[in-house]
């Protein structure tokens, strides 16, 4: 059995869940991969990497503050 490890910068980027308020942090490393998956469905530079909520399961969290690989800074203001 072969096992593979990840090894995570400790790096994190913190998100917020529109739907039930949960703030969480996520590894700078998922953020990136969701980031670069987008890149390649083509989706615009301003749609933030969305995270999955871990308490409502609401799929559409977004970061706090962020500025992406591409350039484009993401914020999150509450309404």
């Amino acid at each position: 059995m072969i096992l593979y490890f990840i090894i995570l910068s400790r790096i994190t980027v913190h998100y917020v869940c529109p739907k039930c308020k949960n703030k969480f942090k996520a590894p700078i490393e998922a953020v990136l991969e969701f980031e670069q998956e987008d890149e390649w469905n083509g989706l615009p530079i301003s749609t933030p990497p969305y995270i999955i909520c871990s308490k409502c399961n609401f799929n559409k969290c977004v970061p706090i503050d962020y500025v992406s690989k591409r350039g484009y800074h993401h914020k999150y203001i509450e309404k």
